[in-house]
């Protein structure tokens, strides 16, 4: 090879790797939103690329007026039959409460029979009637347990 192929050869490679790199050059965020939108248009989209959400549109008609509807929702609310929307009323469960103890010992008993998720990819895991009764029977024994060394004192 003469002079002038090993100066022009690498010279002429340098500027065509250079334009190849400039076709490919990152597209700037106003190109990418109007590919997008061409392709939306074009249907190339698929339903989960999409990114807007449309609302169904309903296909029923109100007969009340929205003046209507207010009064029904005062006159509810009224009567007492919406409730208190602030604050729920808190519902407590009829019974005797259970001790601190008896929690425990039936928490360690529930643990103990393998029914305790430890894991929230488990299973939720559903007592069989003879579990409920062996857990029930643990709480009893706390009971049974603190009363007698309360009276042992």
């Amino acid at each position: 090879m003469n002079r002038t192929t090993r100066i022009l050869l690498p010279l002429v490679l340098t500027a065509v790797a250079g334009a190849a790199m400039a076709q490919g050059a990152p597209l700037t965020r106003a190109e990418v939103q109007a590919q997008a939108i061409a392709a939306r248009d074009a249907g190339q989209l698929g339903h989960k690329n999409v990114s807007t959400y449309r609302a169904p549109v309903s296909t029923t008609v109100s007969t009340l007026t929205r003046a209507e509807v207010q009064a029904q929702a005062i006159a509810a609310r009224d009567a007492g039959q919406l409730g208190n929307q602030e604050s729920p009323d808190l519902v407590i469960a009829a019974g005797t409460p259970k001790t601190r103890a008896q929690v425990v010992a039936e928490t360690a008993e529930a643990q103990r029979l393998g029914l305790l998720n430890l894991s929230e990819t488990d299973f939720p895991k559903i007592a069989t009637a003879e579990q409920n009764e062996l857990i029930r029977q643990a709480g009893l024994r706390a009971v049974g347990n603190s009363t007698n060394l309360a009276q042992s004192r």
